[in-house]
């Protein structure tokens, strides 16, 4: 978009030229009537809002007498030309397409600042089960952040005790939750032992934050 393009946009205004376009008038006969006006400066380009486009289409089917100065505001006043109406309405559509423009250019920006965190909870949605440490890091897939130093990361953080058991805190948040699980051992006797598991949601991203702290 060039640099004019950008200022009539910003402005809801028209050039002299497409004035002339859009109502099929001279270029001429409008850059007249707008300078007999006072609106235009030398070196400058002329923008027009739709009152002073209006003002000049109406002048053009009225003119003044010889010997009186033109005055466009007095001599149009409450006037209006089906030329008027159309340029109104090319103003309105102008002033709309520029809304819904900007609305989209957000609504881009928007989905791109929130790609990445789309893309992570993709990862881990629909898992339904709470996860082991392992199956956590393959959802986070962060390179260097396994199993292993994951626990050793939480447990520097106090999130974790020595046993790798969440602190109450955390499970009350739902990031963890601790099961008990049976096994065996070579006698066939049997143990239990307790396991930590990690929300599929909002334990995995809780220390995904956590590892993106660890970096900065």
């Amino acid at each position: 978009m060039t640099k004019n393009n950008q200022i009539l946009r910003s402005t809801g205004r028209m050039t002299l030229k497409e004035i002339a376009e859009k109502t099929g008038a001279a270029y001429r006969t409008v850059a007249d009537y707008a300078q007999k006006a006072g609106w235009t400066e030398n070196g400058k380009q002329t923008l027009l809002d739709e009152r002073q486009a209006t003002l000049i289409l109406e002048a053009m089917k009225a003119p003044v007498s010889s010997g009186h100065k033109s005055n466009l505001a007095v001599q149009l006043q409450g006037t209006e030309t089906s030329q008027s109406r159309v340029l109104k309405l090319h103003l309105l559509q102008r002033q709309m397409q520029d809304i819904y423009e900007a609305e989209i250019a957000d609504l881009k920006a928007k989905a791109e600042t929130d790609r990445p965190k789309v893309e992570f909870f993709d990862q881990v949605a629909g898992t339904g089960d709470y996860l082991g440490m392992r199956e956590a890091a393959a959802a986070l897939d962060m390179p260097g952040w396994g199993r292993n130093n994951l626990f050793a990361m939480l447990k520097d953080r106090n999130v974790l005790d020595r046993n790798n058991i969440p602190y109450r805190e955390y499970q009350e948040r739902g990031y963890f939750k601790v099961i008990e699980q049976t096994w065996k051992d070579n006698a066939g006797e049997p143990h239990v032992s307790l396991k930590t598991l990690v929300h599929p949601q909002r334990g995995v991203d809780f220390m995904r934050k956590l590892i993106l702290k660890e970096a900065e």
